[in-house]
């Protein structure tokens, strides 16, 4: 048992002799199977690419209905790009206001865009799946409704429309494609019929890339292939916005997924969590893009700390109730920030846990979950009780009305306690880790093995290794505005000397008191003054003696 979790589990009890033994070792236990060539079919196309054919020959009026995350956001990019490429402008493009409309399609944004914007075809991207009202609507006014939509389907919902979900593929492989991923899809088949240049698709590739690693779909064959084609891409674009981006997070001659998921993301998702997510499609479609890429970064900032302030908060309020299978916890919160706010809880107290905030009489927030417990099906099971939800099985959006906050608790621990008494080891914080590491393997080649399997993430983690070593001397680097101890770093014996071992904003004070220990640590590169070095991060430890 660790410092931080209760169990740590080998996925493998091989032991590497070699660096390409241990590369092995890492795919074998994400059952990974590489894609060479990406090749969707026409499993539901063809319907979608005859209608919004027939629209652009017939030069109707299109509109572009996206969710207001970097997965919707960058889906509609992706279709103004590639309609201004072709020469057709006949197009205006919709999302909706998080705080006032709330996630999905509604009906009074869908009678604005058919009777003031006079939209004859609508296509939604990242959402419409459950737009079931919204599409009968549209038939009713003879105007035609596509959906292009890669979250779950709820039978009872789903649009009687063209959709154009991958849930519906009949390969594993290409169901979890996220919704950017998807518009691509029908990007490239349209192409066949309205060509583009190379250089345009690059930069849709690359958007592709942005949200297949900020929508944290699992990186199985398929989603790897995207996302490491996708970075690639971004690095090269030439396109002002993307070069602009980059600037602004620092990003120089180097990209990877941790630049995209924990920089680039997160400025974008913050335009939409803190005010309208149509200023992201402005940055992306201005000639000259500074000040609103500027003002995303102001944007990421505000929510930082808003986001600071709500975890504090819920720290409180969960003390409330310990005894709960799940943590259904509200407040005076930003609705637009819970979501982050949720992940943070969830793994502090491993349970899965929905967070909203109370405005007028409704509730709205964001549930994040733990490995094995999926909230929405947990939310499907007592659907009754919510005015409206959706999602995965590790996060999900919702909302209430207020007074039903009570039963829902209740309702939602009644669901997991049923889990509970097959299945209780959900609620056992436990970390995987792919084999032991040999002293004698930890040195820069091992960064470079994995730097070649790039890019990590949800369902091709990042390799974590358990290794065992003498402490040769532990330091605390200080907060430089407190002046409190901020960061850990042990240094270890190695056969060649010694290795750093990095808790970053962690303060481990029994290592000072440790001769031996075991740790769970990743790996990677650290370029430091012209020098590279390997970078262990420590994520967990424990005392041997």
């Amino acid at each position: 048992m660790g410092k931080k979790f209760q169990l740590w589990q080998p996925r493998s009890t091989d032991c590497p002799e070699s660096f390409s033994h241990l590369a092995n070792i890492v795919k074998d236990n994400r059952k990974f199977e590489e894609i060479v060539q990406l090749n969707y079919g026409d499993h539901g196309l063809q319907d979608a690419l005859d209608s919004i054919t027939r629209a652009i020959k017939e030069n109707k009026r299109i509109a572009l209905y996206a969710d207001y995350d970097v997965d919707g956001t960058m889906s509609c990019v992706s279709w103004i790009w590639f309609l201004k490429a072709i020469g057709y402008d006949n197009v205006l493009h919709y999302i909706p206001c998080r705080f006032e409309e709330g996630y999905g399609l509604n009906l009074d944004a869908v009678k604005h865009l058919i009777h003031e914007e006079k939209a004859e075809l609508i296509i939604t991207m990242d959402t419409g799946i459950t737009a079931n009202v919204e599409a009968a609507y549209c038939r009713n006014q003879g105007v035609e409704f596509i959906c292009t939509d890669h979250h779950k389907i709820q039978q009872d919902k789903m649009p009687d429309c063209v959709i154009l979900n991958p849930k519906l593929h009949p390969e594993e492989a290409y169901q979890e494609l996220c919704g950017c991923g998807i518009t691509f899809v029908l990007l490239r088949q349209l192409g066949r019929e309205f060509p583009i240049s190379s250089l345009v698709w690059n930069d849709i590739l690359a958007l592709v890339g942005m949200a297949t690693i900020c929508d944290v779909v699992p990186l199985n064959g398929v989603n790897h292939k995207l996302a490491n084609l996708g970075v690639q891409a971004l690095f090269r674009s030439q396109r002002p916005v993307l070069k602009e981006i980059l600037r602004a997070c620092s990003i120089g001659d180097q990209i990877d997924e941790k630049d995209v998921g924990f920089r680039i993301g997160p400025r974008i998702n913050a335009v939409g969590r803190l005010k309208h997510a149509d200023l992201v499609i402005q940055a992306f479609i201005d000639e000259n893009p500074g000040d609103l890429i500027k003002y995303m970064g102001q944007c990421n900032e505000e929510r930082k700390l808003i986001q600071a302030k709500i975890v504090e908060e819920a720290h409180h309020e969960a003390q409330k109730y310990d005894n709960d299978r799940v943590l259904f916890l509200g407040g005076d919160w930003h609705s637009g920030v819970v979501g982050i706010a949720a992940s943070k809880i969830a793994e502090a107290y491993w349970r899965p846990t929905w967070m909203f905030g109370r405005k007028d009489g409704m509730c709205k927030g964001s549930a994040r979950s733990i490995p094995g417990f999926d909230v929405t099906l947990a939310m499907q099971a007592v659907g009754e009780l919510f005015a409206k939800f959706g999602g995965h099985a590790a996060a999900g959006g919702f909302s209430f009305p207020e007074e039903r906050e009570p039963e829902i608790r209740m309702a939602l621990n009644r669901y997991a306690e049923d889990i509970y008494e097959s299945l209780p080891d959900i609620w056992q914080s436990k970390i995987h880790y792919d084999c032991e590491l040999p002293l004698d393997l930890a040195n820069l080649k091992l960064a470079d093995e994995l730097s070649n399997m790039k890019p990590f993430g949800h369902g091709f983690e990042e390799p974590k290794f358990t290794l065992q070593a003498d402490i040769r001397n532990v330091v605390f680097y200080r907060d430089k505005i407190t002046g409190e101890p901020k960061h850990t770093a042990v240094t270890i014996h190695h056969p060649f000397g010694s290795q750093k071992i990095m808790f970053f904003n962690e303060v481990h004070e029994e290592l000072e008191f440790t001769k031996t220990a075991r740790f769970i640590v990743s790996a990677s590169k650290n370029t430091f003054r012209g020098t590279t070095s390997l970078s262990l991060m420590g994520v967990d430890w424990e005392s041997v003696c």
